[in-house]
């Protein structure tokens, strides 16, 4: 048991350690530079889950990092083992209080580990989260809790470009708003461990406005009205490339909006392809003459909602950590008598 502790305590271990870790680095590098679009999916992922099945999978690529999580294991028991047997021989030889800095320092590291141990295991990642202004969503993974998507504010200048930016945001607990909130680009909202970030904002057609009869319908995708002389129709499908097969039925060459057409449905059951690419374009169904006047725009904005359990482990950690180098460079040895020169 004694050599197996101080083969964990030696400082030849530290220094090996730190070597292969570099190493492994830099060979990570390489294969991330070769392989952009796998290690943009994985930093979209959790790292545990993602190694044992995608990792697993293809091994060429992951390999280095099985290697590194092995390697900071190791250097992890070796930094415990050493931390623990400094401060021992500290306690029991009564040294000066000083000589725990550098032991403060391992301390904050092993806690900040702790947390990123913790967030890649356990937590999710959800980019891209589209919501449009006065829609509201479900939380990923989280049974009951809503956000809501209210307004967006821009201040931008012909100098700077875009200034600032308030995507303004509320979040609802079974049905009872409790938390309004502005995200900023830099200032994300943080909420019981879940991070809510904007990663864009734009707007998007979300319904069309017709003309039929002279009258003016305000319509979102796939719902119905009711024009005069009580005719009715309902929006129906979108097909964003439309053609015509060799029987005259209708489908999309691709998915790609390059040619969209709405299809429209009277209430007699007989259906028209209305083309989407201009204002102006019209067709006839059931005797009526249905055009189309506007696009109805909707603001939208992107995020990504992240929850990482282990954020308050990693934040205590280098709080500790940035105490014991302020400690180490402040107050101990050359550095303090310099100190106290300075204040006298």
């Amino acid at each position: 048991m004694k050599s197996i502790w101080r083969f964990f305590a030696s400082t030849e271990l530290t220094i090996i350690l730190s070597g292969l870790i570099v190493i492994d680095a830099a060979w990570g590098s390489i294969v991330s530079m070769k392989n952009p679009a796998t290690f943009q999916a994985l930093d979209q992922a959790i790292l545990f889950p993602w190694l044992f099945s995608i990792g697993i999978a293809r091994l060429n690529i992951s390999l280095w990092i099985f290697i590194l999580v092995f390697l900071t294991t190791i250097f992890a028991i070796n930094t415990t083992v050493c931390t623990l047997d400094k401060l021992y021989s500290i306690l029991k030889d009564k040294r000066p209080w000083q000589s725990l800095f550098p032991q403060i320092v391992h301390i904050g590291f092993l806690i900040a580990l702790l947390g990123h141990l913790v967030g890649s295991i356990y937590g999710f990642r959800s980019p891209g989260n589209i919501v449009f202004q006065g829609q509201t969503i479900q939380v990923p993974s989280q049974e009951g809790l809503f956000l809501r998507f209210d307004d967006i504010e821009m201040k931008t200048s012909r100098r700077a470009g875009l200034e600032d930016l308030k995507t303004k945001i509320a979040l609802l607990k079974d049905g009872k708003e409790i938390l309004k909130y502005n995200i900023r680009i830099n200032g994300p909202l943080i909420y019981r461990g879940i991070a809510f970030y904007h990663a864009d904002q734009g707007e998007a057609p979300t319904g069309l406005i017709l003309k039929v009869d002279g009258e003016d319908f305000r319509m979102k995708f796939g719902g119905a009205f009711r024009a005069k002389q009580g005719a009715m129709f309902k929006l129906g499908n979108i097909l964003p490339d439309f053609a015509m097969d060799e029987k005259g039925n209708p489908y999309s060459r691709s998915e790609e909006y390059r040619n969209p057409y709405q299809e429209i449905i009277s209430i007699s059951g007989k259906t028209a392809w209305l083309p989407l690419s201009g204002i102006g374009s019209s067709i006839k169904l059931d005797g009526h003459t249905i055009e189309l006047a506007d696009y109805i725009n909707t603001s939208y904005v992107a995020l990504n909602i992240n929850k990482d359990p282990g954020i308050g482990f990693i934040i205590a950690g280098s709080a500790v950590l940035v105490i014991g180098m302020a400690l180490l460079l402040f107050l101990r040895g050359e550095r303090a008598e310099l100190v106290r020169r300075i204040e006298n």
